[in-house]
């Protein structure tokens, strides 16, 4: 009698709590589901070149394309992306990684336009360059400080390509949580 009690207790347990758990990572290409897109990348704000260890800033503005395909709201809770510059044709360097908890919503049937601003300078740059991405830095045989220069001289023609990579948003619905991956490369190519 207890051994049958004991089973129907747990399996009221786990009956309840495949009821409650919300779904987890849905696909994004789902019918329904919100779709997040790279437009483009806009310079925010950028000072004269000064020769490092000088600090020099420079603000860019990633433009996202949200679609709501579907027929109610969604809130946008969160989003994170990396941010790479391309170092040597076809090769990126990762040198940031933007996250926003902003609140957003977005109405059904629609794409809209989501701005994320990101402002470094080149001394944490040139960090990032010696530390964390030292290892592709030696592979490629670059100059972190010349790298960052050609970097800076060229970014108002967008004279290199700039990545979104391991990009997730987490949109709120009425039918619980989406994680939306997304990634994007600017210029496009063509």
């Amino acid at each position: 009698m207890r051994k049958l009690l004991l089973i129907m207790v747990m399996f009221a347990f786990v009956l309840g709590g495949m009821i409650a758990c919300k779904p987890g990572l849905l696909p994004t290409e789902e019918a329904g589901k919100p779709k997040v897109t790279l437009e483009r990348v806009e310079i925010t704000s950028i000072f004269p070149w000064v020769d490092l260890p000088a600090r020099t800033p420079l603000g860019l503005g990633f433009v996202f394309n949200v679609h709501n395909p579907s027929g109610y709201n969604i809130m946008l809770d969160n989003i994170k992306f990396t941010v790479s510059f391309e170092a040597a044709p076809g090769k990126f360097i990762e040198i940031a990684t933007p996250t926003l908890y902003d609140r957003v919503y977005f109405p059904p049937n629609t794409t809209s336009q989501y701005r994320v601003v990101n402002v470094s300078d080149s001394a944490v740059i040139r960090l990032t360059l010696l530390v964390a991405q030292a290892p592709k830095v030696q592979e490629l045989k670059l100059d972190p400080a010349a790298l960052i220069k050609d970097w800076y001289t060229k970014i108002g023609d967008f004279g290199f390509g700039i990545k979104v990579s391991e990009g997730m948003a987490v949109f709120s619905t009425e039918k619980g949580d989406v994680f939306v991956p997304f990634e994007g490369t600017f210029p496009k190519k063509k």
